[in-house]
């Protein structure tokens, strides 16, 4: 299975560590993307389009000498995913869209409205402030340090992704790591992808892919409230699960029922559900 991690612009030590129980009795295969993490860096927006990544992706398949291939993809990685199975439905043996991103650019501009709309109500004015300076892509590339930075941006972030803020605390994956250089450019790696599907509608072009797909979601993600099962109804070959009491990192918020799920959907349930 080839694992293929959040952001854009994340490195695969983002997800790696809490989902190491994956990589019993199979070989998971994970890559940083480029411009990101151990990866080289990219000051070409050009290179840095979609395109380029399905292009990585094929890549990394035809590296290990895969003819079909199982896919993982988290968060980014999830579209990213999808945007491959459109291109090759032919390469694909089965997939899991685990907390994808949205299909499409009308939901996303949802999503991220009602994400601002949860910060502006619960953050307070000097974090607002703060957090305003952390999501510029130019204060990252500035920073002495950028890890504090990328660390600092992460902790006020993250407690809004999930069901229970506690539980951010037993992630173990790191959305810093790689080198210094690699950091600074995240804001910058992740603006230009997302610029680079333009005026996006995936769904279209999913009905061509038979693959099974195992779409999974926790009930509380901050995805737009119709992306779910608008992958679901896309792809005529899909199990679409959601997890009670999780929000965008259900591995680690209900790891048990996550898990689980997964390993049935690898070694074979196949079954569509809704």
């Amino acid at each position: 299975m080839i694992f293929v991690h959040g952001g854009p612009g994340n490195s695969m030590d983002s997800a790696l560590p809490d989902l190491e129980r994956l990589s019993r009795g199979r070989t998971v295969i994970y890559y940083d993307q480029r411009g990101g993490g151990r990866s080289d860096l990219v000051e070409d927006p050009e290179r840095l389009a979609i395109a380029k990544h399905v292009e990585d992706l094929d890549a990394v398949r035809e590296f290990f000498k895969l003819d079909k291939v199982t896919l993982m993809g988290n968060s980014w990685g999830g579209m990213l995913v999808a945007f491959y199975a459109a291109a090759h439905p032919d390469r694909v043996q089965r997939m899991v869209l685990h907390s994808s991103g949205e299909p499409k650019k009308e939901f996303m501009v949802k999503a991220d409205e009602a994400m601002r709309l949860r910060l502006a109500q619960h953050l307070s004015a000097d974090d607002r402030k703060r957090y305003a300076f952390l999501s510029d892509p130019r204060n990252w590339a500035a920073a002495e340090d950028p890890k504090a930075v990328c660390r600092e941006y992460y902790q006020l972030l993250l407690p809004f992704y999930v069901a229970d803020p506690q539980s951010v605390h037993r992630i173990e994956g790191d959305m810093c790591s790689g080198p210094d250089d690699a950091v600074r450019r995240q804001r910058f790696v992740n603006e230009q992808i997302i610029n680079s599907l333009g005026d996006w509608d995936l769904l279209p072009s999913l009905a061509d892919v038979d693959s099974p797909v195992l779409i999974i979601y926790g009930e509380a993600d901050p995805a737009f409230a119709a992306t779910p099962e608008a992958w679901a109804n896309a792809l005529p070959n899909s199990r679409l699960i959601v997890i009670k009491n999780a929000g965008h990192i259900p591995h680690v918020e209900q790891p048990e029922e996550f898990f689980n799920a997964v390993e049935n959907f690898l070694n074979g349930d196949v079954r569509p559900a809704r």
